[in-house]
């Protein structure tokens, strides 16, 4: 009787250890983790910005970023992300979250856009908006 005691005995013993082992690596895990992740984060936090997203279609969208004070419009398919323009002056994201919600959500990424390549070229301004039409042909006066 006493050789079947003293196998449960080391076999509780055994587990017991083992379960000591595992709780002290979660436990060294946990503070790496609440360490060393607090101190990564806060040095990255203003280098990249991403102002805005609009999604084209599931999986084609323009994203507009900030990285290090300068303004880039960047394209992201499944196959590639490739930059489209890169704008010479800072972009004010709060102007396109100006008004109520409802006018904001479809058309917020497209009026910052057009405001920002406006202020670009001040030709496009200039000229106003094309009147023409397609399929129509103008005529010359």
């Amino acid at each position: 009787m006493s050789a079947d005691s003293n196998i449960w005995f080391a076999f509780a013993r055994s587990f017991g250890m083992l379960f000591m082992v595992l709780a002290l690596l979660l436990l060294v895990f946990y503070f790496m983790k609440r360490f060393m992740g607090a101190r990564g984060a806060n040095t990255n936090r203003d280098l990249i910005r991403v102002l805005t997203v609009h999604h084209l279609s599931p999986k084609e969208k323009l994203i507009l970023v900030n990285v290090l004070d300068e303004t880039i419009l960047i394209g992201v398919t499944p196959n590639q992300i490739s930059t489209l323009k890169v704008l010479e002056k800072q972009v004010d994201v709060s102007l396109a979250s100006q008004g109520s919600a409802s006018e904001n959500m479809g058309s917020g990424f497209s009026d910052l856009l057009n405001r920002t390549l406006n202020r670009s070229s001040p030709k496009s301004q200039k000229n106003g908006p094309s009147k023409n039409t397609p399929g129509k042909k103008v005529q010359d006066a």
